[in-house]
């Protein structure tokens, strides 16, 4: 689904406690760790606007983008695992990245997307998500930015269940009890014309 990754350039740094960590960010960069794929986990320092074009696609957190270390002449294919903010100012202060593959299984929670206008709002009815995001199991290859569903049949007071929406393409959803996700709430005096 997303072929043309971005790529991010970061600084390779000497693993330590919060010592070193503190210095990286006393230099306006952002300290972090790369793991996975059976490689040693390699210590990195990143600048953070290019953290955040990273993290600013469309894709959000679930974005696989490529990593290039000042000393190594690959890049490798990194996935946001964890990030820690600074409680005040709601920055990123630490990232831990995985090295993953396009082929590579994972979970990730992706948010709904309703699409086109429903019979129950034509009636005066709201449409509200009541589940902003829902689990899938897929290839990285084929993480949506979205799940999306017409919601246009919906009629005033009925709910639109997990198992009614389909699944993007290469992507299955990961739930135990059948739930909902969206709602065609009724308004004071509106009336159904789903029949009319």
């Amino acid at each position: 689904m997303n072929t043309e990754r971005l790529t991010l350039e970061v600084q390779s740094r000497v693993a330590g406690l919060k010592g070193p960590s503190r210095r990286v960010r006393v230099a306006g960069l952002v300290p972090g760790v790369i793991y996975g794929s059976g490689s040693e986990p390699r210590s990195i320092a990143v600048e953070p606007k290019l953290l955040e074009i990273a993290l600013r696609s469309e894709f959000g957190f679930n974005y696989a983008f490529q990593v290039k270390l000042d000393d190594e002449a690959t890049t490798r294919l990194c996935m946001l695992k964890a990030r820690q903010f600074d409680p005040v100012r709601r920055v990123i202060t630490h990232i831990d990245l995985l090295n993953v593959s396009e082929e590579r299984e994972v979970e990730i929670r992706v948010p709904v997307k309703p699409v086109g206008r429903s019979a129950g709002e034509r009636a005066g009815g709201r449409l509200q998500v009541v589940t902003r995001d829902v689990l899938l199991r897929c290839k990285v290859k084929d993480i949506p930015a979205a799940v999306e569903h017409d919601v246009a049949a919906a009629g005033l007071g009925e709910s639109i269940y997990i198992d009614q929406i389909t699944a993007p393409a290469g992507c299955e959803f990961v739930y135990k009890n059948r739930f909902p996700v969206m709602l065609v709430a009724r308004k004071r005096g509106a009336t159904d014309d789903t029949e009319k």
